[in-house]
C-alpha cells in the first residue's frame, strides 16, 4: 500500500542511500583509472569494471528509493528511467531495493578469508593472496585504504564534505580510499578524525605501507597499546565485521569474548592467539610479530614466564585497569 501511493511530503523522513553508494562509486573509478594507469592484465581490468557497474545498477535503485521517499510517485519515476510505470513498480519495489542494498553492504563489509591470508580491500577487490607471511608495504597502503573506506562509511561525511573539511579536492580523497595514493601521515590523521575514527590505530597501517621499520625496544606499556592499535586497525580494515563470524572456525582459544576484550584494551593475547586473529582479519603475521615480540621482550624485563593464554592490561607495570582504545561491538 505504501508503495502504491506518493509518500507524504513532510510525513517520513527521506533516505540518504543514494550519496553513500555514489561516493562509493567515486572509490571504484578510482581504483579503475589506477588499474588502466598501471597496465593491469585485462581480466584484473574488466573485474574492476564490473563491480564499478554493478554499484552503478545499486546506485539507480538507492536514487529512487529516495526519490520515493521524498514524495516523488512512480509515474515520475518511469518517466526519469524511460520506462513504463508498471515496469518501474516491479524493478524498484521497496523489497527488492532493499535486499539489493543488504548484497551490496555484505559485500563491502565481509570479513577476508581466512584460508588465503587475503590482504582483502574493504570491497574484496584484491585478489591477490600474498600468504600467510608475505605482503609488504604495497598490502599496508592498501589495508590503510580500506581502513579509511570503512571509517567513511560508517560516518556521515560524504567525500565532498570531507575533501571541503580536509581542504582536498574530492578526487584526492577518494584515490586515498581506493589506496591509489599514500598520504603524509597529517592527511591521514586528519582523514581519520574528520570520519570520527581513531587515528592511533591506523599508525601501524601507515608505517608499514611507508617501508619503515619499528624500535627494538619499547616501554611495556608503549608496545602493548603499538600492539593493540595495530590490532584495531586490521579490524577495521576487514569492515569490522561481527566477532561470531570473524571467530567461526578459529582456534579454540580465539572466541569473541577473548576478541572483545583484545580490542577493548583488556587483555594482550599470547602469539598463538595473535596470530589466528591476524590471519583471519586478512592481516600478515610476520608484520605483527615484531610488535608482539617487542612487548613480550619489554614483560620479560619484569617478569618470568608470559602467562598462558595471554595478558591482562590491568597486569602490566605501571596501569591500572584497561586502557585500551574502546570496546569493540559484538
Amino acid at each position: 500500500m505504501r508503495d502504491s501511493e506518493p509518500a507524504a511530503r513532510g510525513e517520513t523522513t527521506p533516505s540518504d542511500w543514494g550519496r553513500q553508494v555514489a561516493d562509493d562509486t567515486l572509490v571504484l573509478a578510482a581504483r579503475l583509472a589506477e588499474a588502466e594507469r598501471k597496465k593491469e592484465a585485462l581480466p584484473d581490468l574488466l573485474s574492476h569494471a564490473d563491480r564499478l557497474a554493478r554499484n552503478v545498477g545499486c546506485y539507480m535503485a538507492a536514487a529512487v528509493q529516495d526519490a520515493r521517499s521524498r514524495g516523488t510517485g512512480w509515474g515520475v519515476v518511469a518517466q526519469a528511467a524511460g520506462v513504463s510505470v508498471e515496469t518501474a513498480r516491479a524493478r524498484w519495489s521497496d523489497l527488492k531495493v532493499k535486499r539489493l542494498l543488504a548484497r551490496r553492504d555484505q559485500q563491502w563489509s565481509a570479513p577476508p578469508e581466512p584460508a588465503a591470508g587475503k590482504w582483502a580491500s574493504a570491497m574484496g577487490d584484491d585478489e591477490t593472496p600474498p600468504g600467510r607471511d608475505g605482503g609488504g608495504a604495497e598490502q599496508a597502503r592498501q589495508k590503510l585504504a580500506a581502513a579509511l573506506s570503512h571509517l567513511q562509511r560508517q560516518s556521515s561525511m560524504t567525500l565532498q564534505d570531507a575533501a571541503q573539511e580536509a581542504v582536498l579536492s574530492p578526487s584526492s580523497v577518494s584515490r586515498v580510499l581506493a589506496g591509489a595514493r599514500l598520504p603524509a601521515w597529517p592527511t591521514v590523521h586528519m582523514l581519520a578524525t574528520i570520519f570520527g575514527g581513531q587515528a592511533g590505530e591506523l599508525r601501524f597501517l601507515w608505517e608499514r605501507a611507508q617501508g619503515m621499520s619499528f624500535p627494538v625496544r619499547r616501554s611495556v606499556t608503549g608496545a602493548a597499546s603499538q600492539l593493540q592499535a595495530a590490532l584495531r586497525g586490521l579490524y577495521l580494515a576487514a569492515g569490522s565485521p561481527e566477532l561470531r563470524r570473524l571467530c567461526k572456525g578459529g582456534g579454540p582459544a580465539l572466541t569473541p569474548e577473548v576478541v572483545q576484550e583484545v580490542f577493548g584494551g583488556g587483555l594482550i593475547p599470547d602469539w598463538p592467539t595473535v596470530e589466528d586473529l591476524v590471519v583471519r582479519l586478512g592481516g600478515e603475521a610476520s608484520a605483527i610479530r615484531p610488535l608482539w615480540e617487542d612487548m613480550h621482550y619489554a614483560f620479560l624485563a619484569s617478569r618470568d614466564v608470559f602467562p598462558a593464554g595471554g595478558l591482562p592490561r590491568s597486569g602490566l607495570p605501571g596501569t591500572e585497569g584497561s586502557a585500551g582504545p574502546g570496546t569493540a561491538g559484538p
